[in-house]
């Protein structure tokens, strides 16, 4: 109900704050704008100051309902929707401050170099009373706003929320600041790779100089303080390894490495049609390639200037297994873009040959684009998949325990099912065009390009087998050598069940013997002491003989250091005993004690909850990508070959 409430009071407080706000600011300006505001601004003086009268009233009750349950209560000024609220405000207050600075910086700077002041990136349409009027605004909520953040956190103990909404409100100024840096640069790029002179004199060109200036000016100085300010709080843990650094670090380094890949293999294509002729001049070349190179070169420095850190924070996870799974989320999302770029590049060039064969063209224009089109992504996926794939196929392969790790990743498994459910969609795709194809010859004498349509979907079709068959000979591969692997583990891991005397012994080693074959089981019943050389890693007892042993029973326990699995189970009736185990009305204990003890004898960390929240969201993410592109894919390639 509390949360209901904190939603209510701090989502109505935020809306007609914004309301209040801009209507004041729409009421400075209309008063300003001019000396005949009731005839000019009749409209604007009347909707300001609705707005105003409306929101002022609504904003007060709620906010200070808000204020009296935070001064009331310490959960409340610790909620999280408190925190959010408070530094949304930060953010929807800060950003037009910037926005406005921006405008109110590039006017002057357009129209001191006789340029239209109409064309700004941001606010042409403005005056400068208009611009510092929404500074002053702003700034004044932010001051006020901010003193009342700044006393929440003098006074709160309980800081987790705080904390979380503090990391993501800095995290959205770099966002924000890079965003305004990577703009301003494309644009200054494109007016120096503007090569042409005649292209110089061209207006949009020197707007694209004096814009991108201005936003790289104001951008740039926003985004270093912004990720200055992040890197200086690494000094705690819990920034250095929280799950939205890593997200954001992923997301940047993956987006960099995405926009540099796609742009650059423009670039490549501009240069093979260079040099096949279609390209007749070099300037026409740094024409053709000045818009997708302007783009290329500040996405080239995100990927690697947040690749690095990507790895530095890689790097710093303490457990190696996580450690290396993080590597292999990053190694393995590259590899399926290399290896789909390449299959597509694959794809043309062998249409391309079909193409060429049948139609006996010369190398004419539209010839030439498909060829370079499928080079240039041959150029760019190939080389991709072959340094990031070849580096993990080496770690899989390798007969240790990282590699056994590496094998039985749920990563690479991912990565490889994947491979593998495109090559057999694909492929039956594929050979349903390729049916379609030869019935509509058979039945209704199709037959016009009959060789060349056939011999396409041959081509394909071998692309999607080759892809299936190759990725599902690596699975094959995998799993062998993990059986292997896992058997020789299982056998090292010797197991004492203790037996009551009833069916629970029994029970527990055929769950055992049926999960974990080569695993050493000994029955161990209690009218019998263990061996002396029973040296069993993990002992399995029912719930009852863990609570009140025997004391023979007990006395061995005493000596014993190795693990000790308790599975529950109902306290048997008559016993007096008032023990009362929760899940001990079903089978699901049973099924965790083999599950722990598969992990125990693979030299897993033992898990309870399933897979971490944060490796779910990694995959989730992956498969809202990865999984349109794929539809994409094989769609375009079934309405291709229908035409």
């Amino acid at each position: 109900m509390r949360t209901v409430r904190r939603l209510y009071f701090y989502a109505v407080a935020l809306i007609s704050l914004e309301v209040v706000l801009w209507g004041l600011v729409g009421l400075a300006r209309s008063i300003l704008s001019s000396l005949h505001v009731f005839q000019a601004g009749a409209s604007q003086l009347a909707q300001a100051l609705a707005l105003v009268l409306v929101g002022v009233p609504v904003f007060a009750f709620h906010w200070l309902m808000a204020q009296r349950f935070a001064h009331r209560e310490a959960e409340e000024r610790s909620a999280g929707i408190r925190a959010a609220f408070l530094y949304g405000v930060l953010l929807g207050t800060l950003i037009p401050v910037v926005q406005n600075i921006l405008a109110l910086v590039n006017r002057p700077v357009l129209a001191g170099l006789r340029l239209s002041s109409t064309r700004a990136f941001v606010g042409g349409g403005q005056l400068w009373s208009d611009n510092l009027i929404a500074i002053v605004m702003n700034l004044l909520v932010a001051f006020y706003f901010l003193r009342i953040l700044q006393s929440d956190w003098k006074v709160i103990e309980a800081r987790e929320n705080y904390t979380n909404l503090r990391r993501l409100y800095r995290w959205a100024w770099v966002l924000y600041g890079l965003g305004l840096t990577v703009t301003g640069v494309d644009q200054v790029l494109r007016f120096l790779m503007s090569f042409d002179a005649t292209l110089l004199s061209l207006d949009f060109q020197q707007y694209w100089a004096v814009n991108g200036m201005v936003v790289t000016l104001v951008g740039a100085p926003l985004w270093a303080y912004s990720w200055l300010t992040l890197q200086r709080s690494l000094s705690d843990p819990a920034e250095r390894e929280s799950f939205l650094r890593l997200g954001l670090l992923y997301l940047l380094s993956l987006t960099g490495a995405v926009v540099t890949l796609s742009t650059g293999g423009v670039v490549i294509d501009s240069i093979l049609r260079l040099l096949f002729g279609e390209i007749t001049s070099f300037s026409a070349l740094l024409q053709a390639i000045a818009n997708p190179l302007a783009a290329c070169i500040p996405f080239l420095g995100i990927w690697l200037y947040y690749g690095h850190w990507l790895r530095q924070a890689m790097s710093a996870v303490s457990d190696a297994p996580r450690r290396l799974g993080l590597r292999r989320v990053y190694s393995y999302i590259l590899s399926a873009l290399g290896v789909g770029v390449t299959f597509l590049g694959l794809a043309m060039l062998l249409n391309f040959l079909v193409d060429l064969f049948f139609l006996r063209l010369f190398f004419g224009a539209l010839v030439l684009t498909q060829l370079t089109a499928a080079l240039s992504l041959l150029l760019v996926g190939l080389p991709l998949w072959l340094l990031t794939w070849r580096p993990m196929q080496a770690e899989a392969l390798a007969l240790d325990d990282s590699g056994d790790h590496a094998r039985r990743s749920l990563t690479r498994k991912i990565y490889l099912y994947l491979a593998l459910f495109a090559g057999v969609i694909g492929g039956m795709v594929t050979a349903v065009v390729l049916l379609n194809t030869l019935l509509r010859a058979i039945f209704a004498n199709e037959t016009a390009d009959l060789a060349q349509q056939v011999l396409k979907s041959i081509s394909i079709l071998i692309l999607f087998v080759g892809l299936g068959v190759y990725h599902g000979l690596q699975l094959g591969r995998d799993n062998r050598l993990a059986a292997s692997a896992l058997s020789a583990k299982h056998a090292a891991f010797p197991v004492l069940i203790f037996d009551p005397g009833d069916s629970f012994g029994a029970q527990v080693q055929a769950a055992l013997q049926k999960a974990l074959p080569t695993l050493p089981i000994t029955l161990q019943h209690l009218s019998q002491p263990p061996a002396a050389d029973a040296h069993p890693l993990a002992v399995v007892l029912a719930s009852e003989l863990a609570l009140d042993p025997p004391a023979e029973l007990r006395r061995w326990l005493e000596g014993y250091s190795g693990v000790r699995l308790v599975i529950p189970r109902p306290v048997p009736p008559g016993t007096g005993k008032t023990w009362l185990l929760v899940g001990e009305s079903s089978r699901l204990p049973l099924n965790q004690a083999v599950q722990t003890l598969r992990q125990l004898a693979e030299g897993q960390e033992v898990r309870t909850s399933g897979t971490p929240a944060w490796l779910i969201a990694v995959y989730v993410v992956a498969a809202v990508i990865g999984a349109p592109t794929l539809v994409s894919l094989i769609g375009s390639l079934f309405f291709a070959f229908l035409q």
